[in-house]
């Protein structure tokens, strides 16, 4: 009995999940103990960081890892694969030497116009986090390429582990210094990418197999997806950007809040993402559209059965769930969790509509629908500040946001997945019941 129920663990859907949801769930600990050793201002400082840091690895991944896991995952082909991944890591050293120098430089220059010192605390870290993470990032992706989530696990994990070792002495110590803070982070990061290079996952050794045709291959694809996952990073994080110049660090922990509990229930829709590119790259490779909108059409009906509980209760138990995360001095974040509640619902629909155009090798399009959204969200976003100066109506244009989003993307997938809802809603729950069904008979 244990043994047929460990061979459905060994799965590779199932083991997609427990790689985002064992990072993610230590994550959440780890985000509880900082809200409860930094104060308001500090935790907004280290935010803004973060929102910076995902920025920078959202266009490393979308200009090196997304045509990476599309061109291994499509080739059976090894010296191509080995080519990929050797040019991949020249790429992605370059573009990341570039980049941290670019946002060191920027934050530079804003601390000095401003004289805030915390955008020189950021100036110190980023270019050494940038570096330091590289190899785990590129051992993420070959393994998800490769479909190896068995070995995903161990870099997400040990990440969280040594991080929230950190912050846990942090909190208990009461040495609430944000020096200290950003040294723990870079050393988390700094331990997965010893691991990978010691393992071998991240592919180094390739790099003698880099070619300039591969790379320039691997930037024309890379353009579009970068702008793509960037765009889609400051949907979210432009939040708090403006809402950090026009109200100050202590509104940004306000609103980190319902953001940090909108990303627990991204934690199985990033896992079933992960799983379902590769394979949808395979099913577009073989020619069949039939085979391909099948399998899209039973990914995106499973990920909307998959969240739409999660966002229900959300809605329902928001009050318990704010205090249970921050404490009592952020009760007033709970109507702005159930603002939120609502795109949470649909946002499988969106994402997913992404990646059918990423298949499909409609990266600009799926650029352009979001770039479309993050102007929707500035827009919105400095429209209500100026007017309302309420963080409730930026939650509010969140929604309006991703609601376009959604409709856009699926109006230029319509020559080949046609929208039907309630046909991906039945695909969904027989997928939902068939693994149930073989978790209860294993």
């Amino acid at each position: 009995m244990i043994a047929k129920v460990l061979s459905l663990f060994r799965s590779q859907k199932v083991l997609s999940m427990i790689s985002s949801i064992s990072g993610a769930a230590l994550g959440l600990v780890t985000f509880v103990l900082l809200m409860r050793t930094l104060s308001k201002t500090d935790f907004g400082i280290f935010s803004i960081f973060l929102a910076f840091q995902t920025v920078f690895e959202m266009l490393r991944n979308g200009l090196v890892g997304k045509p990476l896991i599309k061109f291994v995952a499509e080739s059976d082909n090894e010296d191509f694969s080995r080519n990929i991944i050797g040019s991949s890591w020249r790429f992605g050293l370059f573009s990341s030497l570039f980049v941290g120098c670019f946002f060191t430089a920027l934050f530079l220059g804003i601390y000095a116009i401003y004289g805030d010192n915390d955008f020189l605390l950021y100036s110190y870290y980023f270019l050494p986090l940038a570096l330091f993470s590289l190899p785990s990032n590129m051992a993420t992706w070959v393994l998800n390429a490769r479909l190896r989530f068995d070995k995903m696990i161990w870099i997400r994990t040990s990440m969280q582990v040594i991080y929230i070792t950190g912050v846990a002495y942090a909190y208990l110590s009461d040495y609430a210094n944000l020096n200290f803070i950003f040294i723990t982070y870079l050393v988390a990061s700094a331990v997965p990418s010893i691991i990978s290079l010691i393992a071998g996952w991240d592919g180094l050794a390739n790099i003698s197999a880099a070619t300039k045709a591969k790379s320039r291959e691997l930037y024309l694809y890379g353009r579009y997806t970068m702008g793509t996952l960037i765009g889609g990073t400051l949907l979210r994080s432009s939040d708090d950007f403006l809402i950090r110049f026009f109200l100050g660090p202590e509104a940004v922990a306000i609103y980190q809040i319902p953001q940090r509990l909108v990303n627990l229930i991204d934690i199985p829709l990033r896992a079933l993402v992960s799983f379902s590119f590769p394979s949808l790259a395979r099913a577009n490779k073989s020619g069949s559209a039939e085979n391909f909108r099948r399998e899209f059409e039973i990914s995106t009906g499973f990920a909307f059965v998959v969240l739409f509980p999660a966002a229900l209760g959300t809605f329902i138990f928001a009050d318990s769930l704010v205090v249970l995360l921050g404490g009592a001095d952020y009760a007033e974040s709970a109507v702005l969790l159930r603002i939120f509640s609502f795109f949470m619902a649909f946002t499988a629909l969106d994402r997913y509509a992404g990646v059918g155009l990423d298949v499909l090798d409609r990266p600009k399009v799926n650029m352009h629908k979001v770039i479309i959204m993050l102007l929707i969200n500035i827009v919105g976003d400095l429209l209500a500040l100026f007017i309302f100066e309420d963080i409730r109506w930026v939650a509010f244009v969140s929604v309006l946001t991703f609601a376009g989003g959604t409709l856009f993307g699926f109006r230029y997938l319509k020559d080949i997945i046609p929208f039907r809802f309630l046909k991906w809603l039945n695909l969904g729950l027989q997928e939902s019941m068939r693994l149930i069904k073989k978790l209860v008979h294993k």
